[in-house]
């Protein structure tokens, strides 16, 4: 009698365990897909998930009117209608020509809450970079010139754009189905932007935004 509640006992408390370690795996599951799709999300995006209007704007870092827009027309953008919940910004990988490829690359070696400062400083020393890119040597020492000021090393740069490594191989993918997408809704050029769905024919800026926000 002792032995059979013994071995019931120790059966209730192997299920009571075995079932609390599969609650305890699939809320860790929850908690690291959650936090997951939140940085994968939320890394080229400006703005608050429910703000009322989505831009969302396919660039090539080497574009000259890309950094027009991101140089003259973001900032208003971003005091006055980002910042206020009524519009989010989504950054998306457009490059038109090897040297972007390569400035969008270092900027996504750089950690999510540094990558549209990062966005911003290649921008406006855009000349610079570009001017230096037909020299890999020149390109990975005017790209450190600009960004050594957020902590990243010269051999770090170097290694940023070598797509044979893993890493490097799953960001350049990423950058590349992101030129694909663009491709897909019918991008041909930079910069090209959709509000609320709607590919904008006309230059985007600020006071073009401000006619066509809900």
């Amino acid at each position: 009698m002792i032995i059979l509640l013994l071995w019931s006992f120790h059966m209730n408390l192997y299920k009571f365990f075995n079932k609390l370690t599969i609650l305890i795996f699939f809320i860790t599951f929850l908690l690291v897909s959650s936090s997951h799709t939140e940085n994968n999300n939320k890394f080229n995006q400006l703005g608050i998930n429910e703000a009322t209007n989505v831009l969302i704007e396919y660039a090539s870092m080497s574009c000259v009117h890309c950094a027009n827009f991101h140089n003259n027309e973001l900032p208003k953008i971003k005091l006055n209608l980002i910042d206020n919940g009524k519009l989010r910004f989504i950054y998306k990988d457009f490059p038109l020509d090897r040297p972007a490829m390569f400035a969008s690359m270092v900027a996504h070696c750089f950690s999510d809450d540094q990558y549209f400062e990062v966005l911003s400083a290649l921008y406006r020393n855009q000349k610079k970079w570009v001017s230096a890119s037909e020299n890999s040597g020149n390109f990975y020492n005017a790209i450190f010139d600009i960004l050594k000021i957020h902590g990243i090393t010269l051999d770090k740069i170097i290694e940023c754009v070598d797509d044979k490594s893993n890493v490097n191989k799953k960001k350049w993918d990423s950058i590349l189905a992101s030129r694909l997408e663009g491709q897909n809704m019918g991008v041909n050029s930079t910069p090209s932007f959709f509000l609320n769905g709607k590919k904008i024919e006309e230059p985007m800026n600020y006071e073009l935004l401000i006619k066509l926000i809900k």
